[in-house]
């Protein structure tokens, strides 16, 4: 059975983005929705009905990165079998958050449209430390071919993500696979994911990164 994610960005954040500023005064400040569930429009929350008139930004490119689900939450991967541990194993769902991802959590878990599983968030903060979203050190078992264009994306500076096996599974190495080591990319989506949680951050006009934040869960 397939697994998918259901991802949001939240701000720590008084209503400001853009040259658009409302609700400017610190207690007004609250765990909002920056990317997904937000009025076009700039209306009051309370005139809101269902989700009419919001705008969606996708933070990753699909929605069954399993290496990305293992690297958020431990989800899809086996911790002994890999050289890198996820970033925090799942929190739930944090005590504020923004009122619309909640409401759309709990509606799908009330109508039993999904099987919700391993809710949990982390800030920008978390994730850029963890080091797993720039270059790092890589070892594991590759084909040969891929590995040389992985060579030219470097030489040329573009980002690629190498396919290999970590020395650590214990999957058996097929024939023709040939171990190897270098600088690269764990995961381009969580790289991606960052990049677009930056890009929010600087239009809400959020300074810290620790008041930027994803919520998720995953379905199967």
């Amino acid at each position: 059975m397939g697994c998918d994610i259901h991802l949001f960005a939240e701000g720590y954040t008084a209503d400001v983005r853009g040259n658009t500023l409302w609700n400017r005064e610190p207690g007004n400040r609250r765990w909002k929705n920056i990317e997904h569930w937000y009025r076009d429009d700039v209306w009051a929350d309370l005139r809101i009905q269902g989700d009419g008139g919001f705008s969606r930004r996708d933070l990753i490119d699909g929605h069954r990165d399993y290496g990305l689900f293992y690297l958020l939450a431990g989800v899809r991967g086996e911790e002994e079998e890999s050289s890198w541990p996820p970033i925090a194993k799942p929190r739930g769902l944090p005590e504020q958050m923004d009122d619309l991802v909640f409401r759309y959590e709990t509606d799908e878990m009330e109508i039993g449209s999904i099987d919700c599983h391993d809710l949990s968030w982390l800030t920008l903060r978390e994730l850029k430390e963890s080091g797993y979203g720039g270059r790092m050190p890589l070892k594991g078992w590759v084909r040969e071919e891929d590995y040389e264009k992985m060579l030219e994306f470097d030489a040329a500076g573009k980002p690629y993500q190498l396919a290999f096996i970590d020395e650590k599974s214990k999957e058996t190495p097929e024939a023709g696979l040939v171990c190897r080591e270098w600088l690269g990319y764990l995961n381009l989506n969580l790289t991606m994911l960052i990049s677009r949680l930056e890009a929010l951050k600087e239009e809400w006009r959020i300074k810290s990164d620790d008041e930027v934040r994803i919520v998720f869960w995953f379905d199967n």
